[in-house]
């Protein structure tokens, strides 16, 4: 988003402390933790912690062509090859901005402006094609660039400008990067995140766009003197994931210069976000002390040591993500014992499972912990409205607690014969999540007892996993896969059984 100020060009001191052991505080998680990176300024320690990159100055056309026809690849270069040689996410931030422009492209006329803009739009896409994600136009609601004329202006829809930077950002960036709008202040008010959705909504129609921006600055949360209600923030952000298009979590900090202050600030803020299903990755904006744009956002000292924050950002992690309620949920006429069935979350060795009749279980009825996804409940109230609500525990802690939903019971209670059911037929499932970052779940059912394998391969034909190989009692499973090891790319999952035989192709994007 911005200009960082009195950047500090370390001597690297932080090079002779002993290296840390600790692993990516994402690995193996279904969303990615990453940071932003200055211009040649390359932190040996990046890999320990993060795993996706933004460049945060190296990218934006003011630094690369500051003289016109005159190009300085080489610290975008350089950032771009730490993310393809550690396997993480690279995301160029930015194409089309109304600050950190090129002083020259001001002099010169409309038609030029336009032609050099698609030019660099161009050079971009060419040179950086393993992309993952590019911010396409960034702040158009804070920073129209002064060569928005040249591209349309506002035109018919009111954003015909932005449409050309996607239209030329989708012509010459390679097929399956992903383009994204970026903005900041959207969350806190319901008219923002509106009109946010209209623009959206405008590319969207158009084929032009593949995920959300919210950039989560501190200051978008509270300053001196506001502070913004997190049911606002949590609804509005829920709203953006409502449309399907993954969000992206794109410059987080917590700007407070006491460390139990930045710690209390992250623990309400950071799960606003990581949290959210429909939040697919978080990028930070800075991390190391003196290389920040807000100065007091750092996590690291210049001396290597880690502030509390990041001490508790990293267990924090390590927590399951709340589950997905399955059913029973907003129905009525339930059996008086039903079961609550809830997905699986990665990680996760046993679920806490409270059930009430209020919503601010205040009076519970259950409060169990177990280690499978479903709870057959003894008989409850007949005729009763009830409210439910998972956790996922393991050794890190245990998350928050799900989404509550509600079911209301009926007369009946269901008996255990009732309630067997017996697969039907052999299926195999498409994966969840799919593309998945680094494991994912794969659901299946066998209808008799039979010899099963269940095998994944790469698109060669070369066995990769066994997630099961054995005989199996009639019923419904779950089978993890964890693509750690593996690169990038499309495998697939074969369910085999005697002469019957069932294929899905995984995607795994790294």
């Amino acid at each position: 988003m911005h200009v960082r100020k009195d950047l500090v060009v370390f001597t690297i001191v932080f090079m002779l402390f002993p290296a840390l052991s600790f692993s990516q505080l994402a690995k193996g998680k279904t969303k990615f933790l990453g940071n932003a990176l200055s211009s040649g300024l390359l932190w040996p320690n990046y890999a320990t912690y993060w795993n996706q990159v933004t460049p945060g100055n190296a990218g934006k056309w003011g630094s690369v062509e500051g003289i016109q026809d005159s190009y300085n690849w080489a610290p975008l270069d350089d950032i771009y090859d730490l993310a393809l040689s550690n396997g993480f996410p690279f995301k160029e931030h930015c194409l089309v901005w109304g600050q950190q422009q090129p002083s020259w492209v001001t002099s010169v006329d409309s038609a030029m402006q336009r032609a050099q803009v698609e030019e660099w739009i161009r050079l971009v896409g060419e040179r950086y094609g393993s992309a993952y994600f590019v911010d396409v136009v960034n702040e158009p609601f804070h920073a129209v660039p002064s060569y928005a004329n040249a591209l349309g202006g506002t035109g018919a829809t009111g954003w015909d400008w932005v449409i050309t930077a996607f239209q030329w950002a989708r012509q010459y960036c390679l097929k399956g990067v992903k383009l994204l709008l970026n903005e900041y202040n959207i969350l806190q008010d319901n008219t923002v995140t509106t009109n946010y959705l209209a623009l959206i909504d405008t590319l969207r129609v158009r084929g032009l766009i593949d995920g959300i921006g919210i950039q989560g600055h501190y200051f978008e949360f509270k300053g001196s003197g506001y502070t913004y209600p997190i049911n606002t923030l949590k609804a509005n952000l829920q709203r953006l994931t409502a449309t399907g298009l993954p969000v992206y979590i794109s410059e987080f900090d917590i700007n407070e210069p006491v460390d139990s202050v930045q710690l209390a600030n992250y623990k309400i803020y950071f799960p606003l976000f990581w949290e959210e299903p429909g939040v697919k990755g978080m990028t930070l904006w800075g991390y190391m002390q003196g290389d920040m744009w807000k100065q007091d956002a750092y996590l690291v000292r210049s001396n290597g040591t880690e502030r509390p924050a990041l001490q508790w950002l990293r267990r924090y992690v390590c927590i399951p993500f709340p589950p997905v309620l399955v059913s029973p949920s907003g129905t009525t006429g339930e059996p008086r014992n039903p079961v609550l069935t809830w997905r699986s979350s990665a990680s996760a060795t046993s679920y806490r499972v409270q059930l009430s009749t209020d919503s601010f279980f205040s009076v519970i009825a259950v409060d169990s912990t177990v280690a499978d996804t479903l709870l057959p409940v003894s008989p409850l109230a007949a005729n009763t409205r009830y409210f439910w609500h998972v956790s996922a525990l393991n050794d890190s802690g245990a998350s928050s607690y799900s989404a509550t939903t509600v079911f209301t019971t009926g007369d009946q209670i269901e008996t255990v014969e009732e309630r067997a059911e017996i697969p039907k037929g052999f299926t195999l499932s498409q994966n969840y999540p799919n593309p998945f970052n680094p494991s994912t779940q794969i659901e299946y059912t066998v209808p008799s007892t039979g010899r099963v394998s269940l095998k994944v391969y790469d698109l060669m034909g070369r066995e990769v996993a066994t997630l099961y190989e054995g005989t199996r009692q009639p019923g419904n499973f779950v089978a993890n896969f964890d693509g750690s090891a593996l690169s990038s790319g499309m495998y697939v999952c074969r369910l085999s059984s005697g002469a019957t035989s069932l294929s899905r192709k995984l995607v795994l994007v790294k």
